[in-house]
C-alpha cells in the first residue's frame, strides 16, 4: 500500500498542492486579523473574543480546504477511472480495490497535513502576536488553545469527509461539475456543524464518528463499483 502511494505521490503534480495550501494559510492569517481589527472599529460583541475570531477562522479554512480537497479527489480518483484511462488503469498488476484505497489514502494524508499546518501555523502566530500586541481585550488561556486546536482537528475531517463525498457524487454522475456543487453543499452543512459544535467536544465527536462511518460506506461502495467496472 505505501509502495502504491509514493507511486501515486510521484506521478502527480504535488508542487501545486503546497503551493495553494501555503496561498490558503496566508489568507487565513489574514483573514484572523482583519476579523480582529473589524471588531474592534466596529463594536462588534460577538467577535471582541479570540475564541469566536478562531472558530470562525475555522470555518473559513473549512471553505478554502473543502474546495481543495474536492479539487484533489477530483484529479486523483475521478478523472483516473473516467473512459479516457480505464483500461491503462486496470492494465497494472495490483487488485484494483487496493489502487483505489491507495489514492484515497494518499489524497486523505495530505489533505490532512496540509490543512492542520496551514490553520495551526496562522492561528499560532495571530495568538502569539497578539499576546504582545492585543488587537482586542481578551485572554489568552489554555482552555482557548484546548478548544482552538479541537475545533480544527473537526474542521479537517469534516474537509476530508466534503471531499470523499463529493467525490463520491462526481464519480458516480461522471462530473466534475456536480463534485464541487456538492462540495459547496456540503460545507453549507458542515460549516454549521462546525458552528454549533465548537464548544461542544461531545457533540463534535459524535458528528466525527457519524461522518466517518459514512465515509467507510461511501468508499465501500465506490470499491465495489469499480469492482464490476473491471468485470465488464
Amino acid at each position: 500500500m505505501l509502495k502504491l502511494m509514493r507511486l501515486e505521490a510521484q506521478r502527480i503534480n504535488l508542487r501545486v498542492y503546497f503551493l495553494t495550501a501555503l496561498i490558503l494559510g496566508g489568507i487565513l492569517l489574514l483573514f484572523a486579523y482583519f476579523t480582529a481589527n473589524a471588531a474592534r472599529v466596529t463594536g462588534e460583541m460577538e467577535f471582541m473574543n479570540y475564541r469566536n475570531i478562531l472558530q470562525f477562522t475555522c470555518v473559513i479554512s473549512l471553505l478554502l480546504f473543502s474546495i481543495l480537497a474536492a479539487v484533489m479527489y477530483n484529479n486523483v480518483v475521478i478523472k483516473e477511472y473516467s473512459e479516457k484511462r480505464l483500461s491503462l488503469l486496470f492494465s497494472y498488476p495490483s487488485d484494483r480495490k487496493k489502487i483505489f484505497m491507495a489514492k484515497i489514502i494518499m489524497v486523505f494524508s495530505l489533505i490532512f497535513g496540509l490543512m492542520l499546518l496551514c490553520t495551526v501555523i496562522p492561528a499560532a502566530i495571530f495568538l502569539i502576536t497578539e499576546s504582545f500586541v492585543p488587537t482586542i481585550e481578551d485572554t489568552i488561556t489554555a482552555g482557548l488553545l484546548l478548544s482552538t486546536f479541537g475545533s480544527i482537528l473537526t474542521a479537517v475531517l469534516f474537509a476530508n469527509t466534503i471531499g470523499i463525498f463529493a467525490m463520491g457524487i462526481g464519480f458516480i454522475k461522471k462530473s466534475v461539475t456536480a463534485a464541487l456543487i456538492a462540495a459547496f453543499v456540503l460545507f453549507g452543512i458542515y460549516g454549521n456543524i462546525t458552528i454549533i459544535t465548537g464548544n461542544s467536544p461531545f457533540m463534535a465527536l459524535l458528528a466525527a464518528g457519524i461522518s466517518i462511518f459514512a465515509v467507510i460506506i461511501i468508499l465501500v461502495m465506490l470499491a465495489d463499483k469499480i469492482k464490476r467496472m473491471e468485470a465488464d
